[in-house]
């Protein structure tokens, strides 16, 4: 069995932490694509792009051509997303981390080491919203692909958990997408509950069905 350390974030771990993180939003955005196709109001768009110019024109490769269209578009949907966001947390958070993360009071970063491979992080802020009861958010749990199902991701949760009770919190906080099925899982099996799922705006986050899903977990006030 691999020997697991999780320890606070060092300059060093820049790169690997980095790869880990773009890494995982990329993946997401196939995640996203596939999930898009699944979706009855997409097939109906495709198959609507496909019979329109059929029937019309009798053009097969404009029939053709329509289908590849709606295909792209949902890749771009995913794509729009996810790296987006990769970009905007690399030029905020991300960009220094020992600066926003180990230079303040309730924050903090970690990672985990498997067998002396960085393969995982997870950092805590604090969150008061919403309301003016004092909580920990947890953020940027990632663990690379070959080490998921390996149980690093409740290490890491129950890392978040420990500092959130040592700072006062009353509670561990999170949001991520209704996508990330096997994330969402994980959070309900550790005793976080939903509090809310919102849709998104805009139009490209709506053709692929993708929601905002926020949860909770209490801390016992005798842990």
């Amino acid at each position: 069995m691999s020997s697991l350390t999780v320890r606070q974030y060092k300059n060093s771990d820049f790169p690997a932490v980095k790869k880990i993180f773009i890494e995982g939003c990329h993946k997401l955005a196939y995640t996203a694509f596939f999930h898009g196709l699944k979706l009855p109001h997409n097939w109906v768009l495709m198959l609507l792009g496909f019979l329109l110019p059929l029937l019309s024109v009798g053009s097969i490769f404009l029939a053709i051509l329509d289908v590849v269209i709606v295909l792209v578009v949902l890749w771009l949907c995913g794509r729009r997303f996810f790296y987006g966001y990769a970009t905007e947390c690399m030029a905020d958070d991300m960009k220094d981390i020992s600066k926003y993360y180990l230079q303040r009071e309730g924050y903090n970063f970690w990672v985990v080491e498997s067998d002396g491979e960085l393969v995982g992080t997870v950092a805590a802020v604090p969150s008061y919203l919403p309301s003016v009861e004092k909580n920990t958010e947890l953020k940027r749990m990632n663990v690379v692909s070959s080490h998921r199902g390996k149980g690093i991701s409740k290490v890491l949760c129950r890392t978040v958990i420990e500092f959130a009770h040592k700072k006062g919190s009353k509670a561990v906080v999170l949001s991520t997408t209704t996508l990330q099925m096997p994330a969402t899982c994980l959070y309900r099996s550790m005793g976080f509950k939903c509090t809310n799922i919102s849709d998104m705006t805009q139009f490209t986050e709506r053709l692929i069905s993708m929601q905002w899903i926020f949860f909770r977990y209490d801390i016992p006030s005798s842990k």
